[in-house]
């Protein structure tokens, strides 16, 4: 197998780190919940469009834009394991929604990005 197709087949075979993501406002203290089957990705998409002044959350628009990318806190709050008795599944949006639900209770000043 040649190289690009190697390299094809571990990308799509990849699991990448789900869970809940966090932009956090330091200024505010506003925090910004959302989740993602792949959190890297997420992370980077939101960035970029905060930087690209595109992002659909005028809210967290607004901050970023008047704050700076310096003035936010990014992260992973919790990762979803994979489940090791059900090697098929794949998909896991209700548990990220619960999960990400659970956060914007509990955080004073919260809310999905």
């Amino acid at each position: 197998m040649d190289r690009k197709k190697q390299l094809l087949m571990k990308y799509k075979y990849r699991k990448p780190e789900m869970g809940i993501i966090s932009f956090l406002c330091i200024p505010t203290k506003e925090s910004f919940i959302g989740f993602s089957q792949d959190t890297k990705a997420y992370i980077n998409s939101n960035c970029f469009k905060l930087g690209a002044n595109l992002h659909r959350n005028s809210e967290l628009q607004k901050l970023w834009n008047q704050y700076g990318e310096s003035a936010f806190e990014t992260g992973v709050l919790e990762v979803l394991p994979y489940d090791e008795k059900d090697k098929e599944k794949e998909d896991y949006t209700k548990e990220l929604e619960g999960m990400c639900n659970r956060y914007l209770r509990n955080m004073e000043r919260a809310r999905r990005i």
